[in-house]
C-alpha cells in the first residue's frame, strides 16, 4: 500500500486556538494524507519530511484554524438583495419563502454550490444548515456538500 502524500506548508504565521493562544511566527504545518501530522516552527519540522513531500511556501500569509458557520441558509444565496426594504416578517412571508417555493430542478444545488464556495473561500470548513426547504432539495445540498469536501450538519 502506498504511503499517504505529505505536504508541508511553511514560513507562515500560525494563529492557534490552543490553551495558551500561541502564535507561531515562521511556522509550518505538515499534512500527511488528509490529517495534520505536526504544527510548529518551520525549522523544527524539516527533519520530519519524507521523500516526495510537497512544500508550499506561505511567506507573508497567516494560517488560522477552519471556521465553523453555525447559521446558514444555503438556498437563500440566490435571493440576496431582494426586498431588503421590508421588515423581517414581510420579507420572509411575502418575498423569500414564495421565491424559494418556485425553485425548480437544480436551483437548490446551484445555491448550495455558491454558498459553499463562498464559505470555503473565507476559511469556513464546517457549517450547520438548519432550514433546508423542500424545494431546495435535500439531495441537491448533499451532492454539493459531497463534491466540495466541506463538513456539514444538515437538518430538515
Amino acid at each position: 500500500m502506498a504511503s499517504p502524500t505529505s505536504t508541508l506548508y511553511t514560513h507562515c504565521t500560525i494563529i492557534t486556538v490552543n490553551s495558551s493562544r500561541e502564535i507561531i511566527l515562521d511556522g509550518a504545518l505538515l499534512v500527511s494524507g488528509s490529517r495534520i501530522a505536526a504544527v510548529g516552527k518551520a525549522n523544527s519540522l524539516a527533519d520530519r519530511l519524507r521523500p516526495g513531500t510537497k512544500i508550499v511556501d506561505l511567506e507573508g500569509k497567516i494560517m488560522i484554524p477552519g471556521l465553523i458557520n453555525t447559521h446558514s441558509h444555503l438556498a437563500q444565496s440566490l435571493l440576496r438583495g431582494l426586498a431588503e426594504d421590508l421588515p423581517l416578517h414581510s420579507w420572509l412571508c411575502d418575498a423569500i419563502w414564495p421565491l424559494e417555493a418556485s425553485y425548480a430542478a437544480n436551483d437548490g444545488y446551484v445555491a448550495a454550490r455558491l454558498t459553499i464556495a463562498e464559505m470555503l473561500k473565507s476559511g469556513t470548513t464546517c457549517f450547520l444548515e438548519s432550514m433546508l426547504t423542500f424545494r431546495s432539495g435535500f439531495e441537491n445540498v448533499v451532492r454539493a456538500v459531497g463534491e466540495s469536501g466541506i463538513r456539514a450538519c444538515l437538518v430538515r
